[in-house]
């Protein structure tokens, strides 16, 4: 035997069985103009450009609209021409479909790592328990893990995972979604 590559989950549920302050944490982790944007966002666009051309950190500017039309429609691939794409969908679907039944396609498709695919499998395998369990910490460490689930293992890499979680919880305090105590 040569090694196991893991087990996949993935459990669909409605959103309405996911917490306001699980759903504020992930529009707080990847989004917090998902409300309010049309699809894509202007300044991610110019910041991510303005970024990867001055050789900082690659940066991908996605909305979750964006994110979820990628993993529910295209490929992963890192050419333009699949960005294009990813563009046109995504304004596409946010005049086709409800923010709502976005954020629950996303909230049920995107990858929080030990193969747990969507919000439902990923409170089971960190927390053993249902999504609609999930504490405000807890929510906030699954969204901090969405940006990068390898690199916010928590067994591997608790230092990163935990300034990505404050990086949540102060963004949820920003938009007035928590208040200073936590």
């Amino acid at each position: 035997k040569i090694g196991d590559i893991g087990t996949i989950s993935r459990v669909s549920i409605p959103l309405e069985q996911v917490p306001e302050h699980v759903q504020n944490a992930i529009l707080a982790a990847e989004d917090r103009d998902f409300y309010s944007h049309t699809g894509f966002s202007v300044p991610g666009i110019f910041r991510a450009v303005v970024n990867n051309a001055a050789g900082g950190e690659t940066q991908g500017a996605s909305t979750i609209t964006q994110q979820y039309v990628k993993n529910a429609f295209l490929s992963h691939d890192q050419t333009l021409a699949r960005k294009a794409e990813e563009l046109v969908l995504a304004v596409k679907t946010e005049t086709s479909t409800s923010k709502e039944q976005i954020l629950e396609g996303y909230l049920n498709t995107i990858y929080f790592g030990r193969g747990a695919y969507g919000i439902e499998a990923a409170a089971d395998v960190y927390f053993d328990k249902s999504a609609s369990e999930l504490k405000l910490a807890e929510g906030a460490a699954l969204a901090a893990i969405i940006q990068s689930p390898g690199n916010f293992e928590p067994r591997l890499n608790r230092e990163g995972l935990q300034a990505r979680w404050t990086y949540v919880l102060d963004g949820m305090e920003d938009e007035g979604w928590i208040g200073e105590k936590r």
